[in-house]
């Protein structure tokens, strides 16, 4: 895992707790960045930010349950059942 990564992971999970305090977690992101030297991983971090919201996004869609894919497994379950019964 990247220092990149590393700031981004912790910086999510911030926002992720409390969403209105997001300005300040990046204001405060940002003097800890340039108290290190590591300003120039910005882009970077923002890079990875991105993709861990795009994950839980991805994550969050899966996890629903839709009438097509409750039917899909109601019909495998039904399926299996079947040949199982003919051996």
């Amino acid at each position: 895992m990247t220092i990149a990564s590393q700031y981004a992971k912790a910086l999510y999970e911030l926002v992720g707790k409390n969403d209105k305090e997001g300005k300040t977690y990046l204001k405060n992101l940002r003097q800890t960045l340039e108290r290190r030297g590591h300003v120039k991983l910005l882009p970077q971090i923002f890079s990875e930010f991105k993709k861990l919201a795009l994950a839980n996004e991805r994550a969050e869609l899966h996890k629903k349950i839709t009438p097509e894919g409750e039917r899909t497994r109601t019909l495998l379950g039904l399926y299996k059942r079947l040949v199982a019964d003919s051996k």
